[in-house]
């Protein structure tokens, strides 16, 4: 398997583990999980995040060649939502339980580093698959 084949899976997995993350936390806050933890505000932000990064698993796979675009937007946008979603308890000096704090930071270092490979990944080789203009590859010999 070539590099290009292995970073597009390993993009794609990163995004689908996120967002499987985000959903199982969606389902704690829900009360379906776990009892105690329900807050639904919560729900319907880490529904948002998570649906973003299935959404970019589902466009990595639809568009391969597009892998490294998706993946940055979709995890830009769920690290720049958790970042918000923190600072917004923090100013509202919300309770959170120390399974909450251990989960987001777990997240965000997650989504920092799927980031960080996603940004590392080689780019794939578009510009191959263009036609080429021989007359003007001629005319540079």
């Amino acid at each position: 398997m070539n590099h290009h084949r292995r970073s597009i899976r390993r993009i794609r997995t990163f995004l689908l583990a996120e967002a499987s993350a985000f959903a199982l936390a969606a389902l704690v806050h829900v009360g379906f999980l776990a009892d105690g933890y329900e807050h639904h505000d919560v729900v319907v932000f880490e529904s948002i995040l998570g649906s973003v990064l299935l959404l970019g698993y589902l466009g990595a796979g639809v568009y391969p060649a597009w892998v490294r675009q998706t993946g940055m937007v979709a995890q830009g946008m769920a690290l720049f939502g958790t970042v918000i979603g923190r600072f917004s308890v923090i100013a509202d000096n919300g309770l959170w339980t120390i399974l909450e704090l251990v989960f987001y930071r777990l997240i965000t270092a997650a989504l920092i580093w799927g980031f960080i490979v996603t940004i590392m990944a080689p780019t794939s080789n578009a510009l191959a698959s263009m036609p080429r203009d021989v007359e003007a590859d001629k005319a540079r010999d």
